[in-house]
């Protein structure tokens, strides 16, 4: 099986069973993943683990455990967040999710590793870990049982992504803008929005829309430079 060339870091958060850990290990390299994390694990990592990974278990050895979620993203250019609870209403923002082939769509640009978020077995993702996503996808699944048990859910994900590769490239970009860059931006928009008396509740509402914005676009160092540049001369004057 060819590796993946987009840099991709799987991180479960909290998982609560750990066949499900091995499922999703056993699952990474049937799709060429390597780099497995885990965050605060409410379970032991034995022997169920290894049984369901099979020939993955070099995966699971290798995988570091956490305790804090920023641990596990250390490193990483974008975070991406799966849940079944998408945005019912328009100010629903954290939960505005795309669909899988989008994100495909949008992970064929990115040059830097990537973190694929996948939440607890019985809540998911919380609301501050979806904040810290900078795209939230979603499997449409049927309306009168949404949630896909999670190692599911990892290879319907894993696989959109495997498709992706043969775009990989197509566009052509390589001077994607980082992380810190990105982080700039947003830290200049919401300036400016104080300096513009926008109310405290509605600035959120706007910071989070500007960041879904972001990220859903792919931006080269040479763009991200002169916005940058002029927000910092609006924010001046």
């Amino acid at each position: 099986m060819k590796v993946f060339s987009l840099k991709v870091r799987v991180v479960l958060v909290e998982p609560e069973h750990e066949g499900n850990v091995g499922s999703i290990a056993r699952l990474m390299k049937n799709f060429g993943l390597s780099k497995l994390w885990l965050v605060n694990p409410k379970v032991e990592i034995g022997n169920g683990a290894y049984s369901l990974a099979v020939h993955a278990g070099e995966i699971l050895e290798e995988a570091p455990i956490v305790e804090d979620l920023n641990d596990a993203l250390e490193g990483t250019q974008w975070v991406v967040g799966t849940t079944s609870i998408v945005a019912k209403k328009p100010g629903n923002l954290r939960r505005t999710a795309i669909t899988l082939e989008e994100l495909s769509e949008q992970m064929t640009n990115w040059q830097e590793e990537v973190a694929l978020l996948f939440g607890r077995e019985g809540s998911g993702l919380s609301n501050r870990e979806l904040d810290r996503c900078d795209v939230v996808v979603s499997i449409p699944s049927s309306s009168t049982y949404r949630a896909l048990n999670v190692a599911s859910a990892a290879a319907i994900v894993f696989y959109e992504l495997r498709k992706s590769e043969g775009n990989r490239g197509v566009r052509g970009y390589l001077d994607e803008a980082d992380a810190e860059v990105r982080k700039r931006i947003l830290q200049l928009f919401d300036a400016l929005a104080v300096k513009g008396g926008t109310p405290t509740h509605k600035r959120r509402l706007a910071d989070k829309a500007f960041k879904n914005i972001l990220s859903r676009a792919f931006m080269s160092k040479r763009e991200a430079v002169l916005i940058l540049g002029v927000l910092r001369r609006a924010v001046r004057v």
